[in-house]
C-alpha cells in the first residue's frame, strides 16, 4: 500500500467517525443567552466611580482646606477649650480691652461681638503660625467659641465675607482679621462670623 494510498483510508475513517457536537453547541448557546446585565456590570461601576470622583473634585474645587492659621487655630482651641489645658486668662473686661488695644485690636470690637447674644467669658494672647492672636472664649446656649483677632497682614489673607463650615469660619475685614471655632454639635461658628463680619 501506497503513502497515498494510506493517507486517503485514513482520512475516510476520521471523517466516517460520527462526532456528537450536541455539548460544544449547548456549551455556546448558554455563553450566548446569559443575561446582559453582567455585560454590563463593568461598565456601570465606572460611572459610579467616576460620578463619585467628579463629585469629589467639585467639593475641593468649591470648597478648598482652610488656611493653615484656622487649622492652627482648631488645634488651639482643641488644647485650651476642649481638653482644658491650663493657661493663665484674663477675665476682667478692663484687662482684656487693654490688651487688645496693645495688640491692635479695638476694644469695639469685643464689645461689638457680645451684642449678638454671645457672652464674653476670657481672652489670652496666643500665637498661632508665629503670629500673635487675641484668643477670645465667648459662650452661648453652653456652648464655647473661640475668637482669634489680630490686625490685618502677616502670611493670613481671607477676604471680607465669612467662609468656613459649622466649626470653623474665617473673614478679614480692612480692621481685624479674624478666626471663629467652635466644638460642640449644633454649636454654629459660621453663622457668629457671618455676624461678626457684618459689625467688625
Amino acid at each position: 500500500m501506497s503513502d497515498d494510498e494510506l493517507d486517503q483510508r485514513i482520512r475516510e475513517a476520521v471523517l466516517g467517525e460520527p462526532i456528537d457536537v450536541a455539548p460544544l453547541e449547548h456549551s455556546i448557546r448558554q455563553r450566548i443567552s446569559r443575561p446582559r446585565r453582567l455585560r454590563w456590570a463593568p461598565a456601570a461601576a465606572a460611572s459610579v466611580a467616576l460620578a463619585l470622583a467628579a463629585g469629589l473634585s467639585y467639593r475641593s474645587f468649591f470648597h478648598p482646606p482652610a488656611p493653615p492659621i484656622c487649622i492652627a487655630a482648631a488645634e488651639d482651641h482643641e488644647r485650651e477649650i476642649v481638653n482644658g489645658e491650663s493657661r493663665p486668662w484674663l477675665s476682667d473686661l478692663a484687662s482684656i480691652n487693654l490688651l487688645a488695644e496693645k495688640q491692635g485690636v479695638p476694644a469695639s470690637a469685643i464689645a461689638d461681638l457680645g451684642t449678638m447674644g454671645y457672652r464674653l467669658e476670657r481672652a489670652r494672647l496666643c500665637f498661632l503660625k508665629r503670629q500673635i492672636f487675641l484668643h477670645l472664649v465667648y459662650t452661648k446656649d453652653g456652648n464655647e467659641y473661640s475668637v482669634y483677632l489680630r490686625r490685618p497682614g502677616g502670611e493670613t489673607s481671607f477676604g471680607k465675607s465669612a467662609r468656613g463650615t459649622e466649626n470653623l469660619a474665617y473673614f478679614e475685614t480692612a480692621r481685624l482679621t479674624a478666626v471663629f471655632v467652635s466644638h460642640a454639635p449644633g454649636a454654629d461658628a459660621l453663622a457668629f462670623a457671618r455676624a461678626g463680619a457684618t459689625l467688625l
